[in-house]
């Protein structure tokens, strides 16, 4: 090796020491702040907003109705600094604020409810919010689905939310694989889906077991949650999870998105193959520079000055920061992965049935509570199966098999843990692992549901059986 190359190798390293420093850091200062004796627990509601006659997407003169309506109500707006708009609110927590917002799609609002710290509080927030939005819904002719895609109106450009993180992705992503172009770029698929995740803290010796846990568990959680078969106005004869599925029409052949290649041997082999990832963006005075000059972040960031491009297309020069790395952790899209406020973040599942929410952050709970057992129980089982279960999964869900394991005896053996992780506690909390025991059961998920609904009674049926 010449000294030119060797002096690249060496740079490249202290980078990625410097970030995983940087990570380790920040994970070290947030859980200082945190009671050890207890675990938090966030959750990420995403809801398709359908027009209450038709269950297609509601008009982004309903969402700003709801930002509107939310305000009167004390919450506190929140605005985008690059368009200088609304674009949601919120209200605090005991120790973080409930934030209602759009993600790529207008008609998908997001409400992350503020942490608590158990199942029970979890649920009266959860109750709570629906009396909340009743009003608005029965004003505006509106329904907030417990569904895990919007049934009706098709992915487009049209349904893009307006604002400076959705401003980036055609320019570093762009493709038309699935999408014709006249509908936009193959990002818009995301204006559509909707999810159920969760957050829950962690400390930093248990995080990344924690990710190979609800990575591991992909398939068992997808054949369960499945709960997005009906979409663009028909039921799909192919999948279950449509919703999963949009990831890899959207980026195949990636290592960024659904399980990671490999489970992870410790915090730096995680942050080592983060920083491997092609950068997306960074801000800088709240506004996106996009990086297209480099292979890595590693590669951005060992750059004394190094060049971006702004949403206008303006070249700028940059001085990277280690924050920057923060940003980039939010540009891949693993199920399970360690987010920038320190937790854990289970990515896997569709939203469900409005009278089902609490069963995802029962199961995400119970696991990380009993992480040995998880361990244990996905130690004989080859990652590459894993993988395959989760793809398995996305069209069969509780009917699937791979490589001779029936799925439905895969997620049995993963509600076990669970619930041993959940009596753990001590809480009885294991009450909200019921719906998931019930499907179980029946050998049927939320999407099998959906279908019956449609056939029965179209999408009229399906939006009045999912309203939140």
């Amino acid at each position: 090796m010449d000294r030119k190359a060797e002096t690249s190798k060496t740079d490249m390293a202290s980078s990625i020491e410097a970030i995983t420093q940087h990570f380790s850091d920040q994970f070290d200062r947030d859980t200082a702040e945190r009671d050890p004796s207890e675990r938090r627990i966030g959750s990420e509601l995403k809801f398709p907003l359908v027009n209450a006659s038709d269950g297609t997407a509601a008009s982004r003169e309903a969402v700003d109705a709801l930002w509107e309506y939310l305000q009167q109500r004390g919450w506190e707006p929140v605005k985008d600094k690059m368009v200088g708009k609304v674009v949601g609110a919120k209200k605090p927590g005991e120790q973080n604020d409930t934030l209602a917002s759009c993600e790529t799609g207008y008609c998908k609002p997001e409400f992350s409810l503020a942490h608590v710290a158990d199942l029970h509080r979890l649920d009266e927030s959860v109750r709570a919010l629906r009396e909340e939005l009743q009003p608005f819904c029965d004003r505006h002719s509106v329904r907030f689905l417990g569904y895990g895609i919007q049934p009706v109106s098709p992915p487009c450009e049209d349904l893009v939310m307006k604002k400076g993180r959705t401003s980036v992705w055609d320019k570093v992503f762009g493709a038309n694989r699935v999408l014709p172009e006249e509908d936009g770029d193959d990002m818009c698929l995301f204006t559509v889906n909707a999810a159920s995740h969760v957050h829950l803290n962690v400390d930093k010796a248990e995080a990344v077991r924690a990710v190979n846990v609800l990575n591991g568990f992909s398939g068992a959680q997808l054949a369960l949650t499945a709960d997005s078969s009906v979409w663009k106005g028909r039921a799909d004869s192919r999948h279950k999870c449509v919703a999963e599925m949009l990831w890899e029409w959207w980026m195949p052949e990636t290592e960024r998105i659904g399980m990671p290649e490999k489970r992870f041997n410790d915090l730096g082999d995680y942050v080592k193959t983060v920083a491997d990832f092609r950068p997306v963006f960074v801000k800088r005075d709240g506004h996106p520079i996009i990086l297209t000059e480099y292979d890595s972040f590693a590669e951005y960031f060992r750059q004394g000055v190094a060049v971006g491009v702004t949403t206008s297309g303006d070249e700028v020069e940059i001085t990277p920061e280690e924050t920057d790395f923060d940003v980039h952790s939010t540009c891949y899209w693993y199920n399970a992965r360690l987010s920038r406020y320190s937790t854990v973040e289970n990515r896997t599942n569709d939203q469900q049935p409005p009278d089902n929410l609490l069963c995802i952050p029962a199961l995400s709970l119970g696991l990380v509570s009993a992480v040995d057992e998880a361990e244990e129980a996905l130690a004989n089982l080859d990652w590459s199966k894993l993988q395959k279960a989760r793809e398995v999964a996305c069209s069969d869900a509780l009917s699937g098999e791979v490589d001779g394991m029936p799925l439905a005896d895969f997620a049995r053996r993963m509600l076990e843990v669970a619930e041993l992780g959940l009596k753990r506690r001590g809480l009885d909390e294991q009450q909200y692992l019921a719906p998931l025991w019930d499907r179980v059961k029946r050998r049927e998920c939320p999407a099998d549901e959906a279908l019956n609904l449609f056939a029965e009674g179209g999408i009229e049926a399906l939006v009045e059986a999912r309203s939140f």
